[in-house]
């Protein structure tokens, strides 16, 4: 079962974004033996915020980010994932391969104004740990964030990678719910492929750039990280090339680290000019990696 089928399944089902004064239906997602939850107040985000979101699960490779953008009648939705599956590969490094969804869709205003008061809800929690708490762990590793701004102003980022277990709830309680929100508010729309604009590529850079920043120190981001690196080829533009350039200009004390494989193969797609050793699964990391870094010497 995949991650996204999994945290979906934790949804309380209620009529989609209907009238919800007490907020039950958002609430009931806090439901949990291992913490408590007090609600503060639930001042209304702003109706032209721009909302993005994203999730993965480790083990069952996949990523994927969904920006939601106001704009005349109605709200842009952007949808892009990465469906890598699993495939074996007897080389020194992972076949170069770099499969990604991208497709739009359109969501009412209305919808998209009940999605951001549940979301305001969801900030308006205050988690804590209960002193008896289970003791249950399991090898469930995901990822999951959300980060809403208006004005160049943040106001909501929930961000968590690791493995489901009670003594991680309390931690991944929030971003749970409010991506899990976020997922069901799209699911039924009517996403079409898409071709990548300026302003999406844009967009992708910056994020990458951003988030990378966040995760870049987090252990239990790795696999995140990678396919960032993996995403970010197909998706960004000349905009990422610095926070690539900056990952190949160290190097890493772990000869099996995979993030300087996929940061090459990400800057050949971006500037179209390769410098790899042939076959690309078997090259030389170390040493196209100094010819990649010389090659991005002078980006901005």
């Amino acid at each position: 079962m995949s991650i996204r089928s999994v945290l979906m399944g934790m949804l309380i089902v209620g009529t989609a974004y209907s009238a919800d004064p007490d907020n039950t239906r958002v609430k009931k997602l806090f439901e949990s033996k291992n913490y408590t939850v007090t609600w503060g107040e639930t001042p209304p985000f702003a109706e032209d915020a721009e909302l993005e979101i994203g999730d993965g699960g480790g083990h069952g490779f996949t990523l994927g980010w969904v920006r939601l953008r106001p704009s005349k009648d109605g709200v842009d939705v952007l949808s892009i994932r990465l469906k890598e599956e699993r495939k074996p590969y007897n080389s020194t490094w992972p076949l170069d391969t770099a499969p990604v969804v991208v497709q739009s869709a359109r969501m009412k205003t209305e919808a998209y104004k009940a999605l951001l008061q549940d979301l305001a809800v969801v900030n308006a929690a205050t988690v804590k740990e209960t002193e008896k708490r289970e003791s249950v762990s399991s090898s469930l590793d995901f990822w999951v964030h959300t980060r809403l701004t208006a004005d160049k102003k943040t106001l909501l980022d929930l961000n968590w990678a690791g493995y489901w277990g009670s003594a991680n709830e309390c931690k991944f309680a929030k971003p749970q719910a409010a991506m899990t929100l976020a997922r069901e508010a799209v699911e039924s729309l009517d996403f079409k492929d898409h071709k990548l604009t300026d302003n999406d590529r844009a967009w992708a850079s910056d994020k990458f750039t951003r988030d990378w920043k966040v995760m870049q120190d987090d252990d239990f981001a790795w696999w995140v990280r990678e396919r960032y690196l993996i995403m970010i080829g197909v998706i960004g533009d000349a905009a990422a090339l610095p926070t690539l350039r900056d990952l190949l200009s160290s190097q890493s004390k772990d000869s099996h680290d995979r993030k300087p494989y996929y940061a090459i193969n990400a800057v050949t797609r971006l500037t179209k000019k390769d410098v790899r050793d042939k076959p690309v699964e078997e090259m030389d990391v170390e040493k196209t990696r100094k010819k990649v870094h010389e090659l991005l010497k002078d980006a901005k």
